[in-house]
């Protein structure tokens, strides 16, 4: 008899399933305090949205943004040289129509803040 061509073959017995205690995915209900949403060393930086020098416009003035600080420096790729880094915060940007918005927000995720300039 031949060996089988994949040791990690598929099981395709039929029979009961054992059932883990933790679910497959992290999408249950649970509190976002409780679970740290966001890593433990991740600062937040509440500012004003920067106006444009060349628009005139009052669209953004008096928002404010929740940007986060580097938790690591940048890195040049040796393939491409092009300039990467590891840190999936440094491209999130969240906006709110003003600053206590923000810092409520800040508060009930347990992020720790400062307030930029």
């Amino acid at each position: 008899m031949a060996p089988p061509h994949d040791e990690l073959a598929r099981n395709t017995r039929s029979g009961p399933r054992r059932r883990s205690s933790t679910p497959p995915n992290d999408n249950c209900r649970r509190c976002a305090v409780c679970t740290g949403v966001f890593p433990p060393d991740a600062v937040a930086i509440i500012e004003p949205m920067p106006i444009a020098t060349n628009q005139g416009g009052r669209a953004r003035r008096g928002q404010w943004r929740v940007r986060f600080e580097p938790r690591c420096p940048p890195f040049i790729d040796p393939l491409t040289g092009w300039t990467g880094g590891s840190d999936p915060l440094a491209h999130v940007e969240l906006r709110f129509q003003d600053r206590v918005a923000a810092e409520r927000y800040c508060r009930s995720t347990g992020l720790i803040f400062r307030l930029g300039a």
